[in-house]
């Protein structure tokens, strides 16, 4: 009777034992998956936050947040800048310091000039060379001009990532804003250059820019049908910046490369070169820079 009980209790643990051996396996199982499905609805969620995050960024250089209004009147003003009474007489920039809204600005006047673009630092050395600036902006991860770009008929950068441009065409500047221009075009056939920047100024009406930041502003402007630059000589937003060129007078004027860091140096009529900037020893090989040499 023992043994009978005994093999009877021996049977009954074996299969008990199994029967929840195989139960811990199936409940292992579903809690793989449950964590499993868990961890996949993390990572989803966790990719479409960056993915969201990334295109915030993205929706920021693009043109998606410039509102262009309706027009009947040309997309961009032109000023010829030959002038043959001034043909023998040597460049220099004349620069004046003028109050608008409680702000500081200096005006730079080019006289006896034609206008290019480099890329890479222009030689101090080079006698022709009257003013420099730093024109287009780069891309922070490799390197290479944002929006379109010709060098005197080759098209080094491509894409519309905003809307102010600035052409020269046949000793011609033309400053806008427009999506598409056919200035562009003329400027690869003619040799010339042509490249783009935030719109601030357009037809004497302050344009808008998303990016909400404070920096030394600088912007290539139309001022009484002459081309000039200006630059803030205090940190400003966008915003105030485009209406201080407004109440000065400027009918058009797009950005250039702003920040105390940005280099440029230039000649006045006295020949005395002045700098800004940090001058470094090397710039990345698509550092672009407005040029202005004697004609």
């Amino acid at each position: 009777m023992n043994t009978k009980k005994n093999k009877q209790d021996d049977e009954i643990y074996i299969l008990g034992s199994a029967f929840q051996g195989k139960g811990d396996r199936i409940m292992t199982r579903r809690r793989w998956l449950v964590l499993s499905i868990g961890l996949t609805i993390i990572i989803l969620g966790g990719g479409f936050f960056v993915l969201s995050y990334i295109n915030n960024i993205k929706k920021e250089q693009t043109i998606e947040y410039y509102f262009e209004p309706e027009e009947t009147v040309p997309l961009s003003i032109t000023v010829e800048t030959t002038d043959m009474d001034d043909a023998n007489q040597k460049g220099y920039i004349e620069t004046q310091e003028e109050t608008v809204n409680e702000l500081t600005l200096l005006v730079h006047i080019p006289y006896h000039v034609t206008m290019s673009l480099s890329l890479g630092k222009p030689d101090k050395s080079d006698s022709t060379i009257i003013f420099i600036t730093q024109a287009a902006d780069i891309r922070m991860d490799n390197k290479r001009i944002v929006g379109e770009f010709v060098l005197e008929g080759k098209q080094i950068a491509r894409g519309l990532s905003k809307k102010g441009f600035c052409a020269v065409v046949d000793h011609t500047i033309s400053i806008g804003m427009a999506d598409e221009t056919p200035l562009l075009q003329q400027s690869i056939e003619s040799n010339g250059f042509f490249f783009r920047q935030y719109p601030l100024v357009h037809h004497g009406e302050p344009i808008a820019n998303n990016p909400v930041n404070k920096s030394i502003r600088r912007a290539l402007a139309v001022r009484n049908e002459q081309v000039i630059m200006i630059e803030s000589t205090s940190v400003l937003s966008f915003h105030d910046f485009s209406q201080a060129l407004v109440d000065m007078g400027v009918s058009d004027a797009i950005y250039l490369v702003g920040g105390r860091d940005a280099h440029g140096w230039y000649y006045n009529k006295e020949s005395v070169r002045h700098e800004y900037g940090i001058d470094y020893l090397a710039y990345p090989d698509y550092t672009s820079f407005i040029v202005w040499r004697t004609k």
